[in-house]
């Protein structure tokens, strides 16, 4: 196949490059949308879990399907006098009465219209109202931006915050964030590329490849849009992949055709060799890395399966681009490749010879096998220690920097206000018949009773809550004649249809601590009265608590999976059961010591004014499974460069110790290189504003460099030293199979002859 393609894009460069070209060209005009298509709704969630099943059940049975948001009042100037003084309560007043015209505002709630002192500040100077947005297909996003352009007063500033709030500010944030990261990693590789390859023209391909990548990717995430609900993140997630990888791919494909045609060897002969070898790695590399990916679809909550989807997208776009584009305009430069080179660099990146640095260095290692080996582990397993104190926690406006305005509510909200959380538990209860009939009355006055036992509730909203001096005979009669009272109409109205009615449950816990999510399980073991048939809890203490719980379950079968298929994957492309399995072994620990990292820099806090973000306490779990599927993949990557490399060389030797050395000079410079350019990539985004994308490009920068340097560098050649002619070994059934579906670079077809 290789073989072929070689021979293909060599033929036929200029019709590949100009197909490429127009690829692009429609790929860009079409994807210019493409952050528009993408969902704020991150899809956290747990289908079928009772946070979720309480949602269905408000959207499907009660018609609500809001989204809720937070105005925070603030006086222009001190003239304006505190909550409680005429002006500022008639500024208040103003722009309620404005936007309660809108009819995508349900509901306001605020300490102007019902004197609830939970909405005045500690000192009176400030207050704010909770608005009950129609959330609609777009999660709320236009009616959010209708509401905000309503939001206009020359006595009162109002800040927008909540949920919905916090998604938009990232939103913009993200979109900022990927523009500025791809700029400035262009700039940094074009620089960087000279100096590796020696040669512009060599340095400008990868450059191109990864143009080309991201398009490419962009173009299919719009696509799948059409199907499925994307998350906004997976545009970070193309950008930042399918560069990095197509950096990656383009070097290692344009350093292995320089090598060979400074061997000696013409054009076509190169080309081919290169995409029987190179590029075969290449498509072996790419299938890992997917694989990786593709991996986090076991798991239930649709953000991992954007991200896997988004991750598989960027590496089949930087793969195809680099095995077909690529070669194609290899073709056509030729001898040209090494164009504009600057003297010394170009002869030092073209041809690595044996007796170089990195053949004496691996030497250096192999001659102190058991010292390197057990410096090194010890080394990974300190780097890990921190992992042993890690805490799992929701992420939230923290997430973004200290001038967005959702933040700045929901830091105002916290220090000055006695209870600024209006995100109460919702019950949804669905009643054996009417849920105002006498008989389901009883059972949720019942339920009601037994919510009231428990620890950490403050209030209770529901049909039978709604008075504190009405009992439930008072109830009864109340919703057997509404149209008498107009109190039981509006709570009728308000609380329930049919058999079906909502509870709202307030609590005097933090909704991110461990207490509120104790309390969730609480109310979930309470018996249920026999005139109600089910009730599911809902709100951010449940949604947090099936979302761990979903981890708890999922992940470990992920990483088995992750796991299995990468292992099956090395064995067909190295014929061996041992290197496959130290290969997932050193990952693993490789992964440990950056979590550690990790842990210790956004949990615990340290650098955190450098890198310009606030620490939470905790760690964001999405983050962490996100990190370990790409990271497991993209350090296999590191490693089928390298082994396929040493692998070729004992083919032809049968000298495992020279074969290291050797695949290890030849190999070395081009992966060291490869995770410094990676690295350049992974920074930038590291450098962006949003802290989730920040860890994500930070956990994958030191992943790579903790890969490129102490596994591959020293527990691949020492462990490949300890282990002799062990590398290569196989039962004998694996062996038939792997001869049957040999994925090495070796047995490479001759190049016919030219007539």
């Amino acid at each position: 196949m290789f073989f072929f393609l070689g021979r293909f894009t060599g033929r036929y460069p200029r019709l590949i490059v100009l197909l490429g070209l127009l690829l692009v060209l429609l790929g860009a005009f079409y994807s210019k949308d493409v952050m528009q298509r993408l969902t704020l709704a991150p899809g956290w969630d747990v289908p079928g879990s009772g946070s979720a099943e309480s949602v269905r059940l408000l959207r499907q049975h009660l018609g609500r399907d809001e989204t809720q948001v937070i105005l925070l009042f603030r006086s222009r100037s001190d003239a304006l006098g505190d909550a409680d003084s005429p002006a500022y309560r008639s500024a208040v007043e103003a722009v309620i009465a404005n936007i309660s015209r809108n009819p995508e505002v349900k509901s306001v709630l605020s300490y102007q219209g019902g004197g609830d002192v939970r909405f005045r500040s500690k000192d009176a100077r400030l207050s704010y109202a909770v608005v009950q947005l129609e959330r609609a297909a777009d999660e709320g996003i236009a009616a959010f931006e209708r509401l905000r352009q309503q939001l206009h007063s020359d006595q009162i500033e109002v800040l927008l915050g909540g949920e919905l709030a916090t998604y938009v500010d990232i939103r913009q944030q993200l979109a900022r964030d990927i523009w500025h990261a791809e700029i400035a990693s262009f700039i940094a590789l074009s620089l960087l590329l000279v100096w590796v390859f020696g040669s512009v023209a060599a340095a400008m391909l990868p450059l191109i490849v990864g143009v080309v990548t991201i398009v490419l990717s962009v173009a299919l995430l719009k696509t799948f849009t059409m199907f499925i609900d994307i998350s906004v993140y997976a545009a970070n997630v193309v950008s930042m992949l399918g560069l990095g990888l197509a950096i990656d791919y383009a070097l290692f494909i344009v350093s292995r055709f320089r090598e060979e045609l400074a061997a000696g060897k013409d054009v076509d002969d190169s080309l081919m060799k290169t995409m029987c070898t190179a590029g075969r790695t290449v498509v072996f590399s790419g299938l890992t890395v997917a694989s990786s990916l593709f991996c986090l679809h076991l798991l239930p909550q649709r953000f991992f399966q954007n991200m896997g989807l988004a991750g598989g997208i960027s590496v089949a776009a930087a793969m195809i681009t680099a095995v077909v584009l690529l070669p194609a305009l290899l073709a056509m430069l030729g001898h040209r490749v090494n164009r504009f080179a600057f003297p010394g660099l170009a002869g030092r990146a073209a041809h690595q010879t044996e007796g170089g640095r990195w053949y004496r260095y691996s030497h250096f290692v192999m001659r102190r096998a058991w010292l390197i080996l057990i410096l090194t582990l010890t080394l990974l397993l300190a780097m890990g220690t921190p992992v042993l104190h890690m805490e799992i926690g929701p992420a939230d406006s923290k997430s973004l920097p200290v001038t967005a305005e959702s933040r700045q509510v929901q830091e105002i909200l916290k220090q000055r206000f006695s209870h600024s959380d209006m995100g109460p538990l919702v019950l949804a209860i669905q009643t054996r018949g009417d849920a105002h009939t006498p008989a389901a009355l009883a059972g949720l006055d019942a339920y009601t009773q037994k919510l009231r036992t428990l620890p950490g509730i403050v209030k209770i909203s529901g049909l039978t809550s709604i008075d504190p001096n009405l009992n439930l005979k008072d109830y009864q009669l109340l919703y057997e004649f509404p149209d008498q009272f107009p109190l039981a109409q509006e709570t009728l109205d308000g609380y329930a249809k049919a058999d079906f009615s909502l509870m709202h449950v307030e609590y005097s816990v933090p909704p991110s601590s461990e207490e509120a999510r104790e309390l969730v399980k609480k109310i979930r073991a309470l018996p249920l009265p026999d005139s109600i048939l089910q009730i599911q809890v809902g709100g951010f203490p449940a949604f947090h608590l099936d979302y761990l719980q979903s981890l708890r379950e999922w992940v470990p079968w992920t990483i088995a999976a992750i796991v299995g298929v990468i292992f099956v994957l090395l064995f067909f492309m190295l014929g061996s059961v041992l290197i496959p399995l130290k290969a997932v072994l050193t990952n693993l620990l490789s992964l440990s010591a950056t979590f550690g990292a990790l842990v210790w820099v956004f949990q615990d806090g340290n650098f955190a004014q450098w890198l310009n973000f606030t620490p939470q306490g905790s760690m964001d779990g999405t983050i962490l499974v996100l990190i370990f599927a790409a990271a497991f993949g993209l350090s296999i990557d590191y490693e089928v460069f390298l082994l396929s490399r040493i692998k070729e060389m004992c083919q032809t030797t049968g000298d495992n110790m020279r074969s290291v050395a050797t695949g290890i000079q030849r190999s070395g410079p081009i992966i060291t290189s490869a995770a410094l350019l990676i690295g350049i990539v992974l920074g930038a985004f590291a450098m962006g504003e949003v802290v989730f994308m920040k860890a994500m490009g930070l956990g994958l920068l030191l992943s790579v460099l903790v890969d490129a340097t102490l596994v591959r560098m020293l527990l691949v050649p020492a462990s490949l030293r300890l282990l002799g002619n062990l590398n290569w070994w196989a039962p004998k059934p694996l062996m038939k199979l792997y001869h049957r579906f040999n994925l090495s670079e070796v047995e490479i077809q001759p190049r016919e002859e030219k007539p």
